[in-house]
């Protein structure tokens, strides 16, 4: 494939090229409404949407991990339905219900395209270790080098067809100075969907740990020295389900002509989400017998016939039923049986949850001038399908006993097992749930005081905080200590053992479980002014806030998962100042202007301006004992302005002193905190200017115009929120936002 550069800088210097490919949009959209009043106590509406569209991403869409981007091009496909009926019924003047029923469908669809997927088109030979296991078995592996950037495999390839069906009814009764209302929900949800696992392999090229390693990680990569190889069986389909039933009951009650207060509790029945074939496995720990472990030989391998490879493993709910069989193949196989199948269909227990919920208006003054608003709410938060489907952080769907998986480390690709018949080894990478996993919920509060100002002003200043429990992270359980770690680095190389040797959990790599033991707190002040009348009308807003937690996401896999006090730090999205402006102004020039002059007036101009504190960032070093927080050594980190440009490179921005930071001994952990250092801050101008015109009739026409950082300020930044100070370029600012774009749009109404 040959593309030609759009833009191109002649230096010596990474990124002095950009490439802007095609990636055509086909997109329709197909609206029917039906509105009857059958009468003045009914009302009947039928909503009916056709959804469909094709997008060609060339440098695809198949997301492994945080700090790298795909580049396999792919074609996204989404054909979509959807279908709602609403009933309004007045029973009486003060009693009225809703009643909605609401289906919809999609077929998304991620394939590769193109021949970038191929191993053919790299003449890649290298035998699998498992054949005829997925919809692109001539992929090739995903394949990583450190400090360069991940090609990408066919087999993160998506189909996920879902189907998603709601029922709801609302009844309000107006009852004196009560507005009293109660309604349910109940939701069926259906998704069939490919566990995209590693069945073209995934291949890492890294020095750190590689009795092999030529010190250089592309170098090892020309060789074929890999840091560790692991591939799955097959590409598994899980027919995932779940219901949700929901109540609530609420009190609008209007206490005085200035005080208004709202009470009400919400009941949901949580049904974790499962497979219609029960075919996923997780590991609990509770049921590891160290008796029964496997033996680990120094090297990483297995002594063959050595205690249960699969100890700790459960299967979800009982096992594959006969009727699921056909779509199971190792469903009732003697080691899909061997393993206990003793969990809850989703890995842990169904729960019953109350949100209660308060909330008051008062206007002191007795007016409209001044209110003084807060409230307070309890909220969950529905554990995403993600956690069992597999892809970028597996799933159980991935698992053994139904879809085994091999990796292997400190090996050759000319022969990735070890040779012709390869002994055995850990097993890759294993998903697991907490058994006595908790719903996600957030304690969320605020206060208010909103004015009426002068000259038609608006201002509004408010209180709001939050503290998120049981929130998930997906640390690696399976991690050695740190102790043992540090005592087998101070051996000699030739010494060490494989670091599947030193592991608590015999026999397996990669433990990642979902666990709900995050915390998270949020407390911001916001300021709020606009003005909403006139031919200039604005709104300004500024958040003063502080965002920290031990976990941001629900992937999160800290250094030392034991220690959340260690990885207490700024969340990742933490932006300690955000300022941001809006305006339109409706030109006051030209506008009694007739015939050919119409064309002056009438213009209106609007836009946005955002400025933001900068990202937290962590600095790590590699170690002998692997990747992990380095020291902080004192004084500022930061760079002066003086010193930041390179007269030899101009192209190239030093944020950070390298002087400033040290490699963490191997007998503690490093002493930089989480999130310790911020990158640049934001800056970005947006502006539109658009006019209307009546052609005749109802056809009317609109000329617009959006440019977006319409002042072209560069917005440098760095490219992830962890840099390493063993890699190359520390402290270089390695990315930039998006400079102007201008687009011009033509709307015709009719």
């Amino acid at each position: 494939m040959q593309e030609v550069a759009s833009s191109y800088t002649d230096r010596a210097t990474s990124n002095n090229a950009l490439f802007q490919a095609d990636n055509p949009f086909d997109w329709r959209q197909d609206l029917v409404r039906l509105d009857y009043q059958a009468s003045p106590e009914h009302r009947l509406s039928l909503r009916v949407i056709y959804d469909s569209y094709n997008l060609i991403d060339p440098f695809g869409t198949f997301i492994s991990d945080s700090s790298s981007l795909p580049t396999i091009p792919t074609i996204r496909r989404r054909p979509g339905r959807n279908y709602q009926i609403s009933h309004n019924w007045t029973v009486a003047s003060n009693l009225m219900n809703e009643f909605k029923a609401n289906a919809s469908w999609n077929g998304q669809r991620v394939p590769p395209t193109g021949d970038a997927w191929k191993r053919d088109t790299y003449g890649f030979a290298f035998p699998q270790l498992f054949a005829g296991g997925g919809r692109f078995e001539d992929s090739i592996p995903d394949t990583r080098v450190s400090g360069y950037a991940t090609m990408y495999g066919a087999e993160r390839s998506l189909l996920s067809p879902t189907t998603d069906i709601q029922f709801s009814d609302h009844l309000t009764w107006l009852k004196g100075a009560h507005s009293l209302k109660a309604g349910g929900l109940l939701i069926r949800n259906r998704k069939d969907q490919n566990g995209r696992s590693v069945y073209a392999g995934d291949l890492r090229f890294d020095t750190s740990g590689n009795p092999r390693s030529t010190g250089n990680a592309f170098a090892d990569a020309l060789l074929g020295n890999f840091r560790s190889y692991t591939e799955a069986q097959s590409d598994p389909m899980g027919f995932f389900r779940f219901w949700q039933v929901e109540g609530f009951l609420s009190d609008d009650w209007r206490v005085s002509r200035n005080l208004s207060l709202e009470m009400g509790v919400r009941y949901t029945w949580h049904q974790p989400m499962y497979t219609q074939a029960n075919n996923m496995a997780s590991f609990d720990p509770a049921l590891y017998d160290p008796s029964r472990a496997v033996t680990v030989n120094r090297n990483g391998t297995l002594v063959p016939g050595s205690g249960d490879p699969y100890n700790g493993m459960v299967r979800a709910g009982g096992g594959v039923p006969q009727d699921e069989l056909f779509r199971v193949a190792t469903g009732n196989s003697p080691l899909a049986l061997a393993v206990p199948a003793d969990a809850p269909r989703g890995f842990y227990d169904d729960r019953h949850l109350l949100a209660p919920r308060f909330s008051f208006a008062w206007t002191p003054t007795g007016n409209a001038e001044m209110a003084v608003r807060g409230g307070v709410g309890l909220f969950y938060d529905r554990p995403e399908g993600n956690l069992l489907f597999g892809g970028a952080n597996n799933g159980p769907l991935n698992n053994p006993p139904y879809n085994l998986s091999a990796q292997y480390e400190n090996g050759n690709l000319s022969a990735p097992g070890g040779g012709a018949v390869p002994a055995p080894t850990a097993q890759g990478t294993i998903a697991a749930l907490d058994p006595n996993l908790k719903v996600p919920r957030s304690w969320n509060w605020s206060v208010s005081v909103q004015r009426a100002l002068p000259w038609g002003i608006f201002g509004e200043v408010g209180y709001v905080g939050s503290k998120g429990q049981n929130l998930l992270r997906q640390p690696d359980i399976n991690q050695p200590s740190f102790e043992a770690l540090a005592q087998n680095a101070a051996l000699p190389a030739a010494q060490r053992a494989n670091t599947n040797f030193l592991r608590p959990y015999k026999g397996y790599s990669v433990i990642q479980m979902r666990l709900s033991d995050a915390d998270s707190t949020y407390h911001a002040l916001q300021v709020f002014l606009s003005r909403r009348r006139g031919d200039l009308r604005w709104t300004v807003s500024y958040t003063l806030s502080r965002a920290y937690d031990n976990a941001s996401g629900n992937g999160d896999n800290p250094e030392d998962y034991t220690n959340k006090d260690y990885n207490w730090g700024p969340s990742d999205f933490d932006r300690t100042h955000v300022l941001v402006g809006t305006w339109t102004w409706q030109l006051p020039f030209f506008k009694a202007q007739k015939g050919v002059g119409r064309v002056l007036g009438g213009w209106e101009i609007s836009g946005i301006g955002r400025y933001q504190s900068g990202a937290p960032i962590t600095v790590t070093a590699t170690t002998s004992i692997g990747t992990r927080r380095a020291d902080s050594l004192g004084g500022d980190p930061y760079l002066p302005e003086s010193q930041r440009f390179d007269p030899a490179n101009l192209g190239i921005v030093r944020w950070l002193d390298p002087a400033a930071f040290a490699a963490a001994p191997e007998g503690r952990r490093g002493n930089v905190s989480r999130g310790q250092i911020r990158g640049p801050s934001l800056q970005v101008w947006d502006v539109s200017i658009r006019k209307g015109f009546v052609l005749g009739g109802d056809v009317k026409l609109q000329l617009q115009a959006d440019l977006f950082n319409v002042f072209n300020h560069t917005n440098l930044r760095f490219s992830s929120q962890s840099l390493n100070l063993s890699a190359g370029g520390f402290g270089q600012l390695n990315a930039v936002a998006p400079p102007r774009n201008v687009q011009l749009g033509v709307r015709l109404q009719f």
